[in-house]
Protein backbone atom coordinates (compact mmCIF):
# COMPACT_ATOMS: atom_id res chain seq x y z
CA UNK A 1 0.00 0.00 0.00
CA UNK A 2 1.00 3.51 -0.98
CA UNK A 3 0.11 6.38 1.77
CA UNK A 4 -0.96 9.19 -0.03
CA UNK A 5 1.14 12.09 0.82
CA UNK A 6 -1.73 14.90 0.43
CA UNK A 7 -4.11 13.24 2.89
CA UNK A 8 -3.45 12.72 6.41
CA UNK A 9 -3.26 8.72 7.31
CA UNK A 10 -4.79 6.61 10.11
CA UNK A 11 -2.06 5.37 11.92
CA UNK A 12 -2.79 2.79 14.62
CA UNK A 13 -0.34 2.53 17.11
CA UNK A 14 -0.54 -1.11 19.60
CA UNK A 15 1.04 -0.16 23.22
CA UNK A 16 1.52 2.94 25.07
CA UNK A 17 4.70 2.53 26.38
CA UNK A 18 7.86 4.67 26.18
CA UNK A 19 8.93 3.28 22.53
CA UNK A 20 4.75 3.91 21.75
CA UNK A 21 4.32 6.86 22.93
CA UNK A 22 7.04 7.99 20.98
CA UNK A 23 5.91 6.85 17.95
CA UNK A 24 2.48 8.29 18.30
CA UNK A 25 3.94 11.92 19.26
CA UNK A 26 6.46 11.79 16.36
CA UNK A 27 3.55 10.95 13.75
CA UNK A 28 1.07 12.88 15.17
CA UNK A 29 3.29 15.69 15.00
CA UNK A 30 3.95 14.70 11.50
CA UNK A 31 -0.05 15.53 10.57
CA UNK A 32 -1.00 11.61 10.75
CA UNK A 33 -4.45 10.74 12.72
CA UNK A 34 -3.30 8.76 15.13
CA UNK A 35 -5.41 6.84 17.70
CA UNK A 36 -3.33 4.47 20.56
CA UNK A 37 -4.47 1.46 22.19
CA UNK A 38 -3.22 0.67 25.55
CA UNK A 39 -4.36 -2.87 27.77
CA UNK A 40 -3.45 -1.08 31.29
CA UNK A 41 -5.33 2.26 32.54
CA UNK A 42 -2.46 3.79 32.74
CA UNK A 43 0.28 4.17 30.05
CA UNK A 44 4.13 4.50 30.29
CA UNK A 45 5.21 0.68 30.65
CA UNK A 46 8.26 0.78 32.54
CA UNK A 47 7.66 4.31 33.32
CA UNK A 48 5.19 3.73 35.84
CA UNK A 49 4.85 4.08 39.20
CA UNK A 50 2.92 4.98 41.99
CA UNK A 51 2.28 7.51 45.03
CA UNK A 52 2.22 6.37 48.45
CA UNK A 53 2.17 8.35 51.67
CA UNK A 54 4.00 11.29 49.66
CA UNK A 55 6.77 8.97 47.86
CA UNK A 56 7.05 8.16 43.92
CA UNK A 57 6.95 4.05 44.16
CA UNK A 58 8.74 3.43 40.95
CA UNK A 59 7.76 -0.14 39.06
CA UNK A 60 11.51 -0.65 37.27
CA UNK A 61 15.01 0.61 37.88
CA UNK A 62 14.68 4.76 38.23
CA UNK A 63 18.62 5.68 37.46
CA UNK A 64 19.24 7.31 34.21
CA UNK A 65 22.65 8.15 32.30
CA UNK A 66 23.46 12.24 31.55
CA UNK A 67 23.92 10.62 27.77
CA UNK A 68 20.37 9.67 27.45
CA UNK A 69 20.14 12.41 24.84
CA UNK A 70 16.99 11.83 22.82
CA UNK A 71 15.32 11.12 26.60
CA UNK A 72 16.08 14.46 27.97
CA UNK A 73 15.63 16.46 24.66
CA UNK A 74 12.28 14.87 24.80
CA UNK A 75 11.43 15.78 28.22
CA UNK A 76 12.55 19.82 27.49
CA UNK A 77 10.49 19.46 24.67
CA UNK A 78 7.43 18.28 26.45
CA UNK A 79 8.26 21.17 28.52
CA UNK A 80 9.45 19.22 31.44
CA UNK A 81 12.83 20.37 31.81
CA UNK A 82 12.67 22.47 34.96
CA UNK A 83 10.89 20.55 36.76
CA UNK A 84 13.05 16.81 36.03
CA UNK A 85 16.35 17.93 35.28
CA UNK A 86 19.21 18.27 35.77
CA UNK A 87 19.70 14.74 37.02
CA UNK A 88 20.57 14.46 40.33
CA UNK A 89 23.89 12.94 40.15
CA UNK A 90 23.97 9.23 41.30
CA UNK A 91 27.42 7.65 43.61
CA UNK A 92 28.21 4.29 42.86
CA UNK A 93 29.34 2.32 45.58
CA UNK A 94 30.67 -1.43 45.58
CA UNK A 95 29.91 -3.56 48.72
CA UNK A 96 32.86 -5.29 49.67
CA UNK A 97 34.31 -6.43 52.72
CA UNK A 98 31.38 -5.96 54.60
CA UNK A 99 31.11 -1.64 53.90
CA UNK A 100 30.37 0.18 51.17
CA UNK A 101 33.27 1.75 48.60
CA UNK A 102 32.51 4.65 46.14
CA UNK A 103 33.44 3.54 42.80
CA UNK A 104 34.39 5.47 39.48
CA UNK A 105 33.20 3.01 37.21
CA UNK A 106 32.82 4.75 34.16
CA UNK A 107 36.54 5.37 33.88
CA UNK A 108 39.52 3.21 33.19
CA UNK A 109 41.16 4.59 36.07
CA UNK A 110 37.89 4.30 38.59
CA UNK A 111 37.87 0.58 36.98
CA UNK A 112 41.51 -0.29 38.26
CA UNK A 113 41.23 1.43 41.87
CA UNK A 114 37.82 -0.76 42.77
CA UNK A 115 38.11 -2.44 45.78
CA UNK A 116 39.73 -5.68 45.33
CA UNK A 117 41.11 -5.39 41.68
CA UNK A 118 44.33 -7.43 41.32
CA UNK A 119 47.16 -4.81 40.62
CA UNK A 120 48.98 -7.12 37.65
CA UNK A 121 45.57 -7.09 35.77
CA UNK A 122 45.27 -3.01 35.39
CA UNK A 123 47.76 -3.42 32.16
CA UNK A 124 44.93 -5.41 30.50
CA UNK A 125 42.29 -2.51 30.64
CA UNK A 126 44.85 -0.80 27.95
CA UNK A 127 42.68 -3.17 25.56
CA UNK A 128 39.43 -1.44 26.33
CA UNK A 129 40.32 1.77 24.09
CA UNK A 130 41.72 -0.47 20.98
CA UNK A 131 38.48 -2.42 21.25
CA UNK A 132 35.98 -0.32 21.50
CA UNK A 133 37.32 1.78 18.47
CA UNK A 134 37.63 -1.38 16.40
CA UNK A 135 34.34 -2.45 16.99
CA UNK A 136 32.50 1.28 17.22
CA UNK A 137 31.45 2.04 13.33
CA UNK A 138 29.64 -1.63 13.90
CA UNK A 139 27.50 -0.38 17.19
CA UNK A 140 24.53 1.75 16.81
CA UNK A 141 21.78 2.34 19.41
CA UNK A 142 19.12 3.12 16.46
CA UNK A 143 20.04 -0.02 14.54
CA UNK A 144 21.46 -2.71 17.30
CA UNK A 145 21.63 -5.55 14.93
CA UNK A 146 24.14 -3.90 12.93
CA UNK A 147 26.53 -5.11 15.43
CA UNK A 148 25.49 -8.88 14.32
CA UNK A 149 28.96 -10.16 12.86
CA UNK A 150 30.09 -9.74 16.71
CA UNK A 151 27.34 -11.62 18.11
CA UNK A 152 28.86 -14.92 18.69
CA UNK A 153 30.80 -14.59 22.31
CA UNK A 154 29.24 -13.71 25.78
CA UNK A 155 29.80 -11.02 28.27
CA UNK A 156 31.70 -13.35 30.17
CA UNK A 157 33.83 -14.93 27.61
CA UNK A 158 34.79 -11.49 26.11
CA UNK A 159 35.55 -9.90 29.27
CA UNK A 160 37.84 -13.14 30.79
CA UNK A 161 39.90 -13.42 27.78
CA UNK A 162 41.06 -9.68 27.07
CA UNK A 163 40.15 -7.98 30.94
CA UNK A 164 40.34 -11.21 33.37
CA UNK A 165 38.03 -12.31 35.89
CA UNK A 166 38.21 -9.17 38.35
CA UNK A 167 36.60 -7.06 35.69
CA UNK A 168 33.83 -9.33 34.88
CA UNK A 169 32.93 -9.87 39.04
CA UNK A 170 33.96 -6.31 40.00
CA UNK A 171 33.33 -4.12 37.45
CA UNK A 172 31.10 -4.89 34.15
CA UNK A 173 29.13 -7.53 36.04
CA UNK A 174 27.84 -4.62 38.33
CA UNK A 175 27.56 -2.13 35.83
CA UNK A 176 25.32 -4.02 33.58
CA UNK A 177 23.04 -6.11 36.24
CA UNK A 178 20.32 -3.26 36.51
CA UNK A 179 19.94 -2.94 32.59
CA UNK A 180 20.90 -6.73 31.65
CA UNK A 181 20.97 -8.64 34.74
CA UNK A 182 23.52 -10.78 35.89
CA UNK A 183 23.43 -13.90 33.34
CA UNK A 184 26.43 -12.89 31.63
CA UNK A 185 27.36 -16.60 30.77
CA UNK A 186 24.52 -16.50 28.45
CA UNK A 187 24.12 -12.58 27.54
CA UNK A 188 25.78 -11.79 24.15
CA UNK A 189 29.03 -9.22 23.74
CA UNK A 190 27.31 -6.94 21.69
CA UNK A 191 24.93 -5.88 24.97
CA UNK A 192 27.76 -4.67 26.71
CA UNK A 193 29.43 -3.41 23.57
CA UNK A 194 26.23 -0.94 23.15
CA UNK A 195 26.05 -0.15 26.64
CA UNK A 196 29.47 0.77 27.02
CA UNK A 197 29.47 3.29 23.76
CA UNK A 198 25.96 4.93 24.74
CA UNK A 199 27.57 5.25 28.14
CA UNK A 200 30.94 6.16 26.90
CA UNK A 201 32.22 4.00 29.39
CA UNK A 202 35.82 3.55 29.86
CA UNK A 203 35.87 6.53 27.50
CA UNK A 204 37.04 10.50 27.83
CA UNK A 205 33.54 11.81 28.70
CA UNK A 206 31.44 9.08 30.26
CA UNK A 207 28.22 9.28 31.53
CA UNK A 208 27.18 10.68 34.87
CA UNK A 209 24.25 8.43 36.24
CA UNK A 210 21.32 10.77 37.92
CA UNK A 211 17.91 10.63 39.24
CA UNK A 212 14.94 12.76 37.39
CA UNK A 213 14.03 15.06 39.97
CA UNK A 214 10.21 14.06 39.08
CA UNK A 215 8.52 10.60 38.34
CA UNK A 216 9.61 9.87 34.71
CA UNK A 217 5.81 8.94 34.57
CA UNK A 218 5.43 12.44 33.67
CA UNK A 219 6.95 12.12 30.81
CA UNK A 220 5.24 9.48 29.45
CA UNK A 221 1.25 11.84 30.89
CA UNK A 222 2.75 14.99 29.23
CA UNK A 223 3.70 12.60 25.76
CA UNK A 224 -0.05 11.47 25.84
CA UNK A 225 -1.80 14.68 26.30
CA UNK A 226 -3.32 15.63 22.74
CA UNK A 227 -3.28 12.23 21.62
CA UNK A 228 -6.31 10.14 21.34
CA UNK A 229 -5.59 6.59 23.63
CA UNK A 230 -7.73 4.23 24.30
CA UNK A 231 -7.39 2.70 27.71
CA UNK A 232 -8.12 -0.67 28.84
CA UNK A 233 -8.80 -1.58 25.42
CA UNK A 234 -7.06 -5.21 24.10
CA UNK A 235 -5.96 -5.63 20.55
CA UNK A 236 -7.86 -8.99 19.86
CA UNK A 237 -5.95 -9.05 16.23
CA UNK A 238 -4.73 -7.37 13.18
CA UNK A 239 -5.70 -8.44 9.48
CA UNK A 240 -4.69 -6.74 6.12
CA UNK A 241 -7.76 -5.41 4.31
CA UNK A 242 -7.95 -6.72 0.83
CA UNK A 243 -8.40 -3.28 -0.53
CA UNK A 244 -5.37 -2.23 1.32
CA UNK A 245 -4.95 -0.62 5.04
CA UNK A 246 -5.73 -3.03 8.06
CA UNK A 247 -8.31 -3.44 10.76
CA UNK A 248 -8.27 -3.59 14.20
CA UNK A 249 -9.92 -6.10 16.54
CA UNK A 250 -10.42 -4.54 20.22
CA UNK A 251 -12.43 -5.16 23.00
CA UNK A 252 -12.51 -2.58 26.15
CA UNK A 253 -12.88 -2.97 29.56
CA UNK A 254 -16.49 -4.32 29.70
CA UNK A 255 -16.22 -6.19 27.04
CA UNK A 256 -17.51 -4.06 24.12
CA UNK A 257 -15.89 -5.03 21.33
CA UNK A 258 -15.03 -2.91 18.77
CA UNK A 259 -13.12 -2.69 15.53
CA UNK A 260 -12.03 0.08 12.75
CA UNK A 261 -9.53 0.71 9.91
CA UNK A 262 -6.03 2.28 9.60
CA UNK A 263 -3.81 2.72 6.85
CA UNK A 264 -0.69 2.05 9.11
CA UNK A 265 -0.12 0.14 12.42
CA UNK A 266 3.23 0.54 14.43
CA UNK A 267 3.07 -2.73 17.32
CA UNK A 268 4.84 -1.67 20.17
CA UNK A 269 4.13 -4.77 22.13
CA UNK A 270 6.29 -7.76 23.79
CA UNK A 271 7.07 -9.92 21.52
CA UNK A 272 4.73 -12.53 22.51
CA UNK A 273 2.04 -10.10 21.95
CA UNK A 274 3.03 -8.97 19.09
CA UNK A 275 3.07 -12.39 17.27
CA UNK A 276 -0.45 -13.11 18.57
CA UNK A 277 -2.06 -9.70 17.30
CA UNK A 278 -0.52 -10.07 14.08
CA UNK A 279 -0.62 -13.12 13.11
CA UNK A 280 -1.91 -13.27 10.21
CA UNK A 281 0.27 -10.85 8.53
CA UNK A 282 3.67 -12.69 9.66
CA UNK A 283 5.73 -14.26 7.75
CA UNK A 284 7.19 -17.77 8.69
CA UNK A 285 10.22 -15.88 9.38
CA UNK A 286 8.93 -13.35 11.45
CA UNK A 287 6.97 -15.64 13.58
CA UNK A 288 10.04 -17.77 14.31
CA UNK A 289 12.08 -14.28 15.67
CA UNK A 290 9.21 -13.90 18.13
CA UNK A 291 8.92 -17.20 19.49
CA UNK A 292 12.50 -17.40 19.84
CA UNK A 293 12.88 -13.65 21.51
CA UNK A 294 13.59 -14.62 24.88
CA UNK A 295 13.07 -12.73 28.40
CA UNK A 296 14.20 -12.36 31.85
CA UNK A 297 12.80 -11.63 35.32
CA UNK A 298 12.71 -8.87 36.94
CA UNK A 299 12.01 -8.15 40.52
CA UNK A 300 11.97 -4.91 41.93
CA UNK A 301 11.07 -3.53 45.57
CA UNK A 302 10.34 0.35 46.47
CA UNK A 303 10.53 1.28 49.97
CA UNK A 304 9.55 4.26 51.39
CA UNK A 305 11.28 5.44 54.58
CA UNK A 306 10.78 7.81 57.19
CA UNK A 307 14.31 9.37 57.48
CA UNK A 308 16.98 10.95 55.84
CA UNK A 309 19.82 8.42 54.39
CA UNK A 310 22.79 10.57 53.70
CA UNK A 311 22.93 13.96 51.53
CA UNK A 312 22.96 12.75 48.15
CA UNK A 313 21.81 9.43 46.00
CA UNK A 314 23.62 6.82 46.22
CA UNK A 315 23.82 3.67 44.61
CA UNK A 316 25.14 0.02 46.29
CA UNK A 317 26.24 -2.31 43.95
CA UNK A 318 27.04 -5.88 45.01
CA UNK A 319 29.85 -7.71 43.38
CA UNK A 320 28.78 -11.03 41.71
CA UNK A 321 29.48 -14.04 43.45
CA UNK A 322 28.15 -12.25 46.63
CA UNK A 323 25.48 -13.69 48.23
CA UNK A 324 22.97 -11.22 48.87
CA UNK A 325 19.78 -12.11 46.33
CA UNK A 326 19.94 -7.90 45.51
CA UNK A 327 21.85 -6.88 42.24
CA UNK A 328 21.91 -3.17 43.48
CA UNK A 329 19.57 -0.68 45.08
CA UNK A 330 19.61 3.24 44.90
CA UNK A 331 18.85 5.51 48.09
CA UNK A 332 17.42 8.54 47.22
CA UNK A 333 17.19 11.18 49.77
CA UNK A 334 13.79 13.27 49.46
CA UNK A 335 13.60 17.51 48.27
CA UNK A 336 11.29 19.76 47.79
CA UNK A 337 8.64 19.26 45.44
CA UNK A 338 10.83 15.64 44.41
CA UNK A 339 9.86 12.15 44.39
CA UNK A 340 10.30 11.35 47.97
CA UNK A 341 9.47 14.25 50.69
CA UNK A 342 12.16 16.82 52.52
CA UNK A 343 13.35 14.80 55.63
CA UNK A 344 12.21 11.42 54.42
CA UNK A 345 13.94 9.28 51.75
CA UNK A 346 13.41 5.79 49.73
CA UNK A 347 14.74 3.32 48.18
CA UNK A 348 14.85 0.98 44.95
CA UNK A 349 16.23 -2.19 44.81
CA UNK A 350 16.57 -4.50 41.63
CA UNK A 351 17.19 -8.35 42.59
CA UNK A 352 19.45 -10.92 40.72
CA UNK A 353 18.06 -12.90 37.52
CA UNK A 354 18.35 -15.96 39.90
CA UNK A 355 16.35 -14.42 42.96
CA UNK A 356 13.49 -12.92 40.84
CA UNK A 357 13.22 -16.00 38.41
CA UNK A 358 12.57 -17.94 42.36
CA UNK A 359 10.18 -15.11 43.25
CA UNK A 360 8.78 -14.33 40.53
CA UNK A 361 5.67 -15.82 42.00
CA UNK A 362 5.96 -16.15 45.51
CA UNK A 363 3.58 -14.04 47.55
CA UNK A 364 4.57 -10.29 47.96
CA UNK A 365 5.35 -10.19 51.69
CA UNK A 366 7.50 -13.06 51.84
CA UNK A 367 9.50 -11.30 48.80
CA UNK A 368 9.27 -7.92 51.08
CA UNK A 369 10.68 -9.16 53.97
CA UNK A 370 13.47 -11.61 52.73
CA UNK A 371 14.33 -8.28 50.36
CA UNK A 372 14.16 -6.32 53.30
CA UNK A 373 16.31 -8.45 55.75
CA UNK A 374 18.97 -8.34 52.63
CA UNK A 375 19.14 -4.53 52.42
CA UNK A 376 19.59 -4.16 56.11
CA UNK A 377 23.08 -5.36 55.66
CA UNK A 378 24.16 -2.38 54.01
CA UNK A 379 21.19 -0.27 55.67
CA UNK A 380 21.61 -1.07 59.48
CA UNK A 381 17.74 -0.47 60.83
CA UNK A 382 16.46 0.41 57.89
CA UNK A 383 13.63 -2.42 58.62
CA UNK A 384 12.42 0.28 61.71
CA UNK A 385 12.14 3.30 59.23
CA UNK A 386 9.70 1.41 56.38
CA UNK A 387 6.35 3.36 55.69
CA UNK A 388 5.10 1.97 52.38
CA UNK A 389 6.50 -0.72 49.85
CA UNK A 390 5.54 -1.44 46.49
CA UNK A 391 6.79 -4.73 45.01
CA UNK A 392 6.70 -4.98 40.80
CA UNK A 393 7.54 -8.08 39.00
CA UNK A 394 7.70 -7.92 35.27
CA UNK A 395 9.77 -9.84 32.25
CA UNK A 396 11.87 -7.69 30.12
CA UNK A 397 13.87 -8.75 26.73
CA UNK A 398 17.02 -10.88 27.42
CA UNK A 399 19.98 -10.35 24.55
CA UNK A 400 21.68 -14.10 24.97
CA UNK A 401 24.38 -14.38 22.01
CA UNK A 402 22.27 -15.03 18.67
CA UNK A 403 20.20 -12.24 19.71
CA UNK A 404 21.62 -9.51 17.36
CA UNK A 405 21.83 -12.12 14.50
CA UNK A 406 18.10 -12.67 14.68
CA UNK A 407 17.47 -8.99 14.80
CA UNK A 408 19.44 -8.37 11.35
CA UNK A 409 17.35 -10.90 9.87
CA UNK A 410 13.81 -10.19 11.36
CA UNK A 411 14.86 -6.86 9.81
CA UNK A 412 15.93 -7.96 6.38
CA UNK A 413 12.61 -9.20 6.26
CA UNK A 414 10.96 -5.81 7.42
CA UNK A 415 12.98 -4.24 4.68
CA UNK A 416 11.33 -6.47 1.65
CA UNK A 417 7.87 -6.56 3.29
CA UNK A 418 7.81 -2.78 3.22
CA UNK A 419 9.09 -2.94 -0.43
CA UNK A 420 6.04 -5.08 -1.49
CA UNK A 421 3.67 -2.25 0.36
CA UNK A 422 2.82 -3.79 3.80
CA UNK A 423 2.89 -0.33 6.43
CA UNK A 424 3.22 -2.71 9.71
CA UNK A 425 5.78 -1.19 11.96
CA UNK A 426 7.17 -2.78 14.77
CA UNK A 427 9.00 -1.07 18.02
CA UNK A 428 9.64 -2.33 21.56
CA UNK A 429 12.30 -3.35 24.23
CA UNK A 430 12.79 -6.26 21.83
CA UNK A 431 14.12 -4.67 19.34
CA UNK A 432 16.16 -1.96 20.74
CA UNK A 433 17.94 -2.92 23.85
CA UNK A 434 17.32 -2.08 27.74
CA UNK A 435 16.93 1.38 29.19
CA UNK A 436 14.21 3.92 28.38
CA UNK A 437 16.34 5.44 26.42
CA UNK A 438 16.46 2.22 23.88
CA UNK A 439 12.75 2.23 23.99
CA UNK A 440 12.28 5.88 22.96
CA UNK A 441 14.67 5.22 19.60
CA UNK A 442 12.74 2.16 19.14
CA UNK A 443 10.16 4.53 18.37
CA UNK A 444 11.70 6.88 17.07
CA UNK A 445 12.99 4.43 14.03
CA UNK A 446 9.25 3.20 13.34
CA UNK A 447 8.49 6.49 13.06
CA UNK A 448 11.08 7.58 10.89
CA UNK A 449 9.94 3.63 8.39
CA UNK A 450 6.26 5.08 8.05
CA UNK A 451 7.48 8.68 7.53
CA UNK A 452 10.37 7.82 4.50
CA UNK A 453 6.99 5.10 3.20
CA UNK A 454 5.11 7.96 2.76
CA UNK A 455 7.77 9.85 1.25
CA UNK A 456 8.78 7.20 -1.34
Amino acid sequence: MTLDPETPARVAVVGAGLSGLRAAWRLSRAGFDVVVYEARAAIGGRAGGAWQAGHWMDASWPVLDARNAVLLRWAIELGLGDDMLPLRPVQPNLWRGGRAHAVEPTSLRGAAWTPGWPILQTAKLLRWPRLMTRYAAQLDARAPERAADLDFRSVRDHVELYFGRSALDLWLTPELQTSYGDSVEDLSRVALLQYAKARGLGGWRPGLAGLPRRPLFDLAQAAGEGLRIFRETTVRRIDEEPSGGFRIEAVDADGLRSEADYDAVVSALPASEASRVASSLLTTAERDFFAAARERPVVCLAVALEAVAGRAPQEIRFARGDASPVASFVVEPGQHLGRSPEGQSQIVACLRDAASERWLREADDVVEKTVLRALARAQPGLEEQVLETRLTRARVPFFEVGAYRRLARFDRVQRDRRDLGRRLYFAGDHFAGAGFEAAILSGDRAADALLADQRA
